[in-house]
């Protein structure tokens, strides 16, 4: 049996999801159970990731969020600087009082105390998360409400071969891949899947097998390393590469929207991803607000909707997904121990040092 057929992967085509678009309904939310004792008519300032998250939250969870609570919620997007702008506010008033930040975010704002403990505690919801989402460092003073995983995003015109498991990029087939080139980690925790000498990509944890997972790399048939996501689109649309590394939901959201050419979007598995934590951010003086909304995010009735509006995973076990998500990403607690989920605090001690060495790595290559 070959390295392909022993692995499962998780297929979509653009013509299947366009086929299967609008199956999913928006849940009832009029029996949440979320109890909120804000009076209401107050602001509540929230960073969350701009670009299409962003305006699923404004579409989607603001409204659902104010019409629940009276409340009225300040959305910001971010990408780049949301630890800056928290480092540059006087201490009693930052600039949000929720941010979310994956485990490099929260993990470097921990260092320099910048968020307040989680006390789960005082989160109704909290007993319904997916304990594998938990057991990270992280998620000490970041709660855990959605997930990615990466996946392969292809141009159906132009591929010459099938993207499946993530062993497919060593064979002889495998041509024209783009991969990110922004940081270090995503990348070389494919390379350990690759690797496969510890247990689900344990190799980036450790210095001893840095030289072998960048050997990794440099021996997989890159057509191009991109910055930015739209370098990505760009090298696909025109040839420069017919296959790229990316994220299942915004790779979905992309085929949606484009009829410049049809996407395929596949995620292998074992597979890699990536947790969204929200922090509640040190010096609000919104704090029982703010723990509030999170525990408002946690609800199952609020993430099936966030998830009918955009395919990520989410953290509750009791969460609804549409039929794409569902049949494509990983989205029970059992089937969690498939993704290597992004663990900053392990590389935290030499990630500086390999992100000087990637980029120069990325310039000769």
């Amino acid at each position: 049996m070959t390295d392909r057929d022993a692995a499962r992967s998780r297929t979509v085509s653009r013509r299947g999801l366009l086929a299967a678009g609008g199956a999913a309904t928006t849940a009832a939310l009029s029996g949440c159970s979320s109890v909120f004792g804000s009076a209401g008519g107050e602001t509540l300032r929230v960073s969350v990731w701009s670009g299409t998250n962003e305006t699923v939250f404004r579409e989607r969870i603001k409204p659902l969020y104010e019409d629940r609570t009276g409340n009225t919620l300040e959305v910001t997007g971010n990408w780049q600087g949301i630890l800056s702008k928290i480092r540059q506010s006087p201490a009693d008033d930052p600039p949000f009082d929720v941010t979310v930040g994956v485990g490099r975010t929260n993990y470097r704002g921990q260092q320099d105390d910048l968020w307040v403990p989680v006390a789960y505690d005082d989160l109704s919801n909290a007993g319904g998360i997916k304990s594998n989402l938990r057991q990270y460092q992280m998620a000490e003073v970041g709660v855990p409400v959605a997930y990615g995983a990466h996946a392969y995003v292809y141009n159906e015109d132009t591929v010459s071969w099938t993207p499946e498991s993530w062993a497919d990029l060593q064979s002889s087939e495998a041509e024209a891949v783009a991969l990110p080139s922004d940081f270090w980690l995503k990348l070389f925790m494919m390379a350990a899947l690759l690797q496969d000498e510890e247990p689900l990509a344990g190799e980036v944890y450790d210095r001893q097998y840095m030289d072998a997972l960048f050997d990794v790399v440099e021996r997989l048939p890159v057509s191009t390393f991109y910055q930015g996501t739209q370098q990505l689109w760009t090298a696909l649309s025109e040839g420069l590469a017919d296959v790229g590394h990316y994220f299942f939901a915004y790779g979905l959201r992309k085929a949606r929207d484009t009829d410049e050419y049809p996407i395929g979007v596949t995620v292998p598995e074992p597979t890699t991803g990536y947790v969204d934590y929200y922090q509640l951010v040190r010096g609000t003086s919104r704090e029982a607000m703010a723990t509030e909304f999170v525990d408002f995010l946690l609800d199952p009735a609020v993430q099936t909707t966030y998830a009918e509006a955009f395919n990520l995973g989410f953290s509750h076990e009791e969460t609804s997904y549409p039929d794409v998500t569902a049949e494509n990403l990983p989205t029970t607690n059992e089937e969690l121990q498939d993704v290597a989920f992004q663990n900053f605090a392990g590389v935290a001690e030499f990630s500086s040092e390999m992100n000087e060495r990637f980029r120069a790595f990325v310039q000769d290559n």
